[in-house]
């Protein structure tokens, strides 16, 4: 098989597959299997720190640009983690409740 994937693309997969889960955790996606915006810190939390867990047990063995790569995927997300942790309640309440209202419904035929 000529089209073989490396260990590098692997590698920077696996982060960008942890940077979208962390992104949906966070409400800045909609999550794919529900198409809803949901926000869970805690969640979102325990993935950035997976990521630098990871940066830390590879340190030394990545080339430059999976460093990199892996650097800033952690600072973005640490400062999105923040920016959600410090908006107004106000802000996160109305942004639930948009997410949830129910489509507004068409009124039946009457006969």
């Amino acid at each position: 098989m000529t089209d073989t994937i490396t260990s590098g693309q692997l590698f920077m997969g696996l982060v960008y597959s942890l940077t979208q889960s962390a992104f949906i955790s966070l409400g800045k996606l909609p999550d794919p299997m529900t198409g809803n915006i949901d926000r869970n810190l805690p969640q979102a939390s325990q993935t950035i720190d997976l990521l630098a867990a990871l940066q830390e047990k590879t340190k030394g063995n990545l080339d430059e640009e999976e460093d990199k790569f892996l650097s800033r995927t952690i600072s973005d997300l640490r400062l999105n983690y923040v920016d959600e942790v410090n908006k107004p309640v106000e802000e996160k309440e109305e942004k639930k409740e948009d997410n949830d209202a129910p489509a507004e419904e068409k009124p039946e035929d009457a006969e």
